[in-house]
């Protein structure tokens, strides 16, 4: 064979060779840019869902958007469930379960449980806000207050969950205990609240305090005014039925035939009252944690210790501002 054709093919083929190992250096290259893409994406998606979770997000992200939302979620989805329900449903006498029961309500119990599960879902932030806001007030009360809250949203979650279950688990039984381990968590962490906000008021006698007047006004009527009524039943009872006063026990019986007389009306008053209770937390806190938890420079959410510390097994910590954003 001619020695230049030969050299010609020769320098061809290490030229394709070249060629080609650049194509596979660049195709290396792109997916090496692809699944540090995507790494990076499901980074991001871990690290807002750990933020949503402890509670890290800021005052205008809570109630102008996850507080509504809750809000239209829960109502909503019950509104629209109680169009499907066998006979006509009313709120007044007939409590908030029948509407995510399957049995009392086959057709549309699915919408009523999504909707319920999906507002503790966006609302759960607001265990770990208030948490650390108060955190540098009283700290047992703060963490009582966020554990209580974020307690009572996981039980509602689970109550709703196993309900929609319960023909194939049965357990009737466990739906209303949970449901009543929730509004129990709740108002205990209603009391945490208030006993923070007693706390201030009590070491600052001028009034002033990191917490505004009407807050903490807001909190002590709320909390304690289901207390009040409460009392003001029993004591007509004992008076009526053991102290022989009948005018207390006609008293209490011409309520018989009203819509306060049914546990259901005071069960719906109780979840608004609930929602109002977390949209005035929100709009008169402070925007930004106490001054300990900005100098300490760590997570100050109590409520989202335990959910931030599952998390950071599973890769870095990140430190996020304790203002939100």
């Amino acid at each position: 064979m001619n020695p230049y054709i030969q050299l010609e093919q020769t320098e061809r083929t290490e030229r394709e060779g070249r060629a080609s190992s650049v194509s596979s250096g660049s195709n290396l290259l792109m997916s090496d840019a692809r699944n540090a893409g995507r790494e990076r994406v499901g980074a991001g998606a871990a690290h807002s869902i750990r933020k949503h979770f402890v509670g890290h997000v800021s005052k205008p992200v809570l109630l102008t958007r996850l507080l509504p939302l809750s809000v239209a979620s829960l109502f909503g989805a019950l509104g629209a469930a109680a169009v499907f329900y066998p006979t006509s449903f009313d709120w007044r006498v007939q409590v908030i379960s029948s509407l995510t029961s399957p049995y009392d309500n086959a057709r549309g119990c699915w919408l009523a449980a999504l909707g319920v599960m999906a507002g503790m879902f966006l609302i759960s932030p607001f265990a770990g806000y208030v948490a650390a806001r108060l955190h540098a007030i009283a700290l047992q009360p703060a963490r009582s207050a966020g554990t209580g809250f974020a307690l009572s949203f996981f039980l509602t979650f689970l109550a709703v969950a196993l309900q929609l279950a319960q023909p194939v688990i049965g357990l009737r039984w466990l739906h209303g205990i949970l449901a009543g381990a929730a509004a129990l968590s709740f108002i205990a962490a209603m009391f945490c609240c208030s006993a923070c906000a007693l706390q201030v008021r009590l070491r600052r006698s001028d009034g002033s305090g990191p917490l505004s007047g009407a807050l903490v006004f807001s909190w002590l009527s709320l909390t304690l005014l289901p207390i009040v009524c409460l009392a003001a039943i029993g004591v007509l009872m004992l008076l009526g039925r053991h102290a022989g006063f009948s005018w207390a026990e006609d008293f209490r019986q011409s309520f018989r035939h009203t819509a306060l007389w049914n546990l259901a009306f005071w069960e719906w008053i109780g979840v608004a009252m609930g929602f109002v209770f977390m949209a005035i937390s929100v709009s008169l806190l402070p925007a930004t944690c106490g001054a300990r938890s900005i100098r300490s420079g760590r997570t100050s959410s109590p409520a989202g210790a335990s959910v931030d510390s599952l998390l950071r097994r599973r890769g870095g910590h990140d430190k996020f501002n304790p203002a939100g954003g």
